[in-house]
């Protein structure tokens, strides 16, 4: 499942702003390569003003976020996925869009173990799906997993 980190100054989030961008990111992320919104992980780490530099000089008042995805999405995907996180987050939290920088990291997915399995290659969700014990098949249909259609 994609996980992203956003990293900020402490203090410069709230908690519906942090949900807010959390809800934009899982959007984000589903739009860009068909995953259901509830697989994305959205993880904040805020650091005391003055644990921040670029460039050799104190920043506070952008944000980092680094997505681990499963490799294999089309360029144009990525950069469609980039784009529009960069977009909402510098909305949500009243930034310029040059203050929100977006990094993703592309794993293969024998790079991944989630759920105590190692993650399926693209193509091969629904034979993954299928092979899992029924109690994990069973709680995945419950957060809204559709077996004929099963993407990560």
């Amino acid at each position: 499942m994609p996980t992203y980190m956003c990293m900020t100054t402490a203090g410069l989030l709230d908690g519906a702003k942090r949900s807010a961008i959390a809800s934009a990111i899982s959007k984000a992320h589903s739009d860009a390569t068909g995953a259901p919104p509830f697989f994305v992980q959205v993880i904040f780490e805020e650091a005391k003003p003055g644990y921040r530099f670029l460039g050799g000089s104190e920043i506070n008042d952008h944000v980092w976020i680094h997505g681990d995805i499963r490799a294999g999405r089309t360029l144009e995907a990525r950069k469609s996925l980039m784009l529009s996180i960069m977009q909402d987050v510098a909305k949500i939290m009243g930034l310029l869009e040059t203050q929100v920088w977006v990094y993703l990291n592309a794993l293969e997915p024998t790079d991944m173990v989630e759920y105590g399995h190692v993650l399926p290659s693209h193509g091969e969700e629904k034979a993954w799906f299928d092979a899992l014990p029924q109690s994990l098949k069973d709680y995945l249909l419950s957060l809204g997993t559709k077996p004929d259609k099963f993407e990560l």
